[in-house]
């Protein structure tokens, strides 16, 4: 896939830095990258552009578009993603009247006028990179929930190597601040300089504040470095000015006072970190402040707030008098499972497909359910082999294409797209099913997935390895069909992973795909499924309208004996969900 990043900035912006290291890892997936921006100073393997789309001028903003539209047309270009309104005002217009999506990621707060209400420039998906940013565009700003994702910005962890020995600097404590200096975040920074290392300095003498980020001769923070050291009387708080080699700041720092990105990297490094962002101070980042931090990116991007400034001065003096009472490795951690890019990337993946699906007209999956293929005699979930020959015969000449989770994966991976008209068929495994239904798919050419209860194998244990190869796609339905709200956590964990090692062994495939016996699924349930190594769940009659936003209940459409055309064309036609509200 061909993959435009449009950014509007003037300096190094979290927003740059997640735009580098996502581009970076969907290079290395086989993808290419374009970079449109003002300017990007990041070092990235994207082709990078400069160009002033961040001039708000009417003129330019219509050339920007005329500018973006011809790159779009001439470099086949499949997604674009913005990281700002003006980046995503002009890509808006320059995406209209073609087939390319859309997807902004949400670095701020938006600003609440008329027509940020009235009409979006965002495309099919926005994405907040923290919840406060989320729960402001959809109570605020009135987005509805289906166009809306949660992704935090994510970094580079093979980039930011942990080091859990503190630094030594001569019997002194260094607290760097690392950040723009500019913005709210100066606003921020002018209160740590005045207010917070001062106090700091009166109880640790021993300490030394240094402050990093670009800074010219006109930025008011270099009067105020002057005045603060001139009343405490020594070169206390000092200037350091921009540096390409940010680690090496990290590394030599006892503590970082920072927010967003640089709290992700400090941590990564095994550094404690003090947030204070540009609207609300979290404090020392440590377990109970974690879910605070998590959902303001460290204190930047939530309804704005004093700085409890004694707050901040008793959490870097315990930091300074106590290091130990600190854990590097619980930092490192909490930035693994929740900023790793790898883990961003994937589910940026998964938004783009459903955007490039939705642009598409896509916008439900639909799967089809058989319980029972009989030879005659159908009745009720009992569908004869004859009625189905003619439903799969109504599809192939539909034009629908069959799709397995293996597909889906593909499709939600954006190495392939999303078809026109796709449909899932999922079939209960028996003797029979197999006998009768697998000559009927190969005859029209499409494929299914078989739910397999590995107590009913038998002696037919080599259907599943038969199946495998046949192009179908293997599900575990669990070992004994047991309703699992009758059984305890250590019996459906022992459902689970028992029927999942069976069918991995017999079909020498990757099975991770579950079906809950009888529909029944809990939140409980899903992560023990998750925890087993499936990415998708089977229910019954509960799910999602749409499939990408929860994998692991994933809703079945339950064909029966005597279906009718009409009701087969409703069922299959991808709009079924809606047609039944479901959410």
């Amino acid at each position: 896939m061909k993959f435009l990043q449009v950014l509007s900035q003037f300096e190094v912006t979290g927003a740059e830095t997640f735009a580098a290291a996502l581009s970076d890892l969907l290079i290395a997936q086989g993808h290419s990258v374009t970079i449109v921006s003002d300017s990007f100073r990041t070092p990235t393997r994207a082709e990078i552009i400069i160009h002033p789309v961040g001039k708000r001028d009417l003129r330019q903003r219509f050339a920007n578009v005329r500018f973006l539209r011809s790159l779009i047309r001439d470099r086949g270009i499949d997604i674009v993603h913005a990281h700002s309104r003006a980046a995503s005002w002009v890509s808006f217009f320059a995406t209209r009247w073609s087939s390319v999506p859309l997807i902004s990621s949400m670095h701020y707060r938006q600003h609440l006028h008329f027509s940020s209400k009235l009409f979006s420039v965002y495309g099919e998906k926005r994405v907040a990179v923290c919840r406060s940013i989320f729960t402001h565009l959809n109570r605020e700003l009135k987005y509805p929930l289906a166009v809306l994702a949660l992704v935090h910005n994510g970094i580079d962890l093979d980039r930011w190597q942990y080091r859990e020995t503190p630094p030594s600097n001569g019997g002194r404590k260094v607290v760097s601040f690392v950040g723009r200096l500019t913005g709210f975040k100066r606003d921020s920074l002018m209160i740590i300089i005045r207010e917070i290392f001062p106090a700091v300095y009166a109880r640790y003498p021993g300490a030394v504040f240094h402050i990093v980020g670009a800074m010219d001769e006109q930025n008011p923070v270099r009067q105020l470095i002057a005045d603060v050291n001139a009343r405490l009387g020594a070169e206390v708080v000092i200037a350091r000015g921009f540096t390409a080699d940010v680690e090496a700041v990290y590394r030599r720092s006892d503590l970082i006072v920072g927010s967003g990105r640089v709290a992700m990297e400090a941590l990564a490094c095994g550094r404690p970190v003090v947030s204070i962002g540009e609207s609300n101070a979290v404090g020392l980042i440590e377990e109970r402040t974690a879910d605070e931090a998590l959902v303001t990116n460290f204190g930047d991007l939530d309804a704005r707030r004093p700085i409890d400034v004694e707050r901040s001065v008793t959490d870097i003096l315990r930091v300074l008098n106590d290091p130990s009472s600190v854990s590097a490795a619980w930092g490192r951690s909490f930035v693994e499972r929740n900023f790793d890019i790898r883990q961003v990337t994937e589910a940026m993946l998964r938004i783009f497909a459903e955007a490039a699906a939705q642009r598409r007209g896509v916008k439900e999956l639909p799967m089809l359910s058989y319980h029972d293929i009989v030879p005659d005699g159908g009745g009720e979930r009992r569908v004869e082999a004859a009625e189905l020959d003619r439903h799969l015969a109504f599809l192939s000449r539909r034009g629908c294409t069959s799709m397995t989770f293996r597909d889906f994966s593909e499709v939600a991976a954006s190495r392939k797209p999303m078809p026109k008209r796709p449909v899932m068929l999922a079939l209960e495994w028996n003797e029979r099913s197999v006998t009768l239904a697998l000559p009927l798919l190969r005859k029209h050419g499409l494929k299914a997935m078989f739910l397999v209860q590995t107590s009913l194998l038998g002696a037919r244990e080599q259907d599943v390895r038969a199946l495998h190869d046949a192009g179908m796609e293997i599900v575990a339905a669990s070992v004994t069909g047991r309703k699992f709200n009758l059984l305890t956590p250590a019996e459906i964990a022992e459902e689970v992973h028992g029927s999942l090692r069976r069918l991995r062994a017999l079909s020498g495939a990757d099975v991770n795909v579950f079906a809950y016996p009888h529909g029944h699924v809990t939140e409980a349930v899903k992560e023990t499924v998750r925890a087993a190594g499936c990415r998708y769940g089977i229910s019954l009659d509960e799910g999602r309208r749409n499939i990408w936003d929860d994998p692991l209940k994933v809703r079945r459409i339950q064909l029966f004996h005597r279906t009718t055309r009409f009701s087969l064309w409703k069922k299959s036609s991808g709009f079924y969900y809606r047609y039944n509200d479901v959410y």
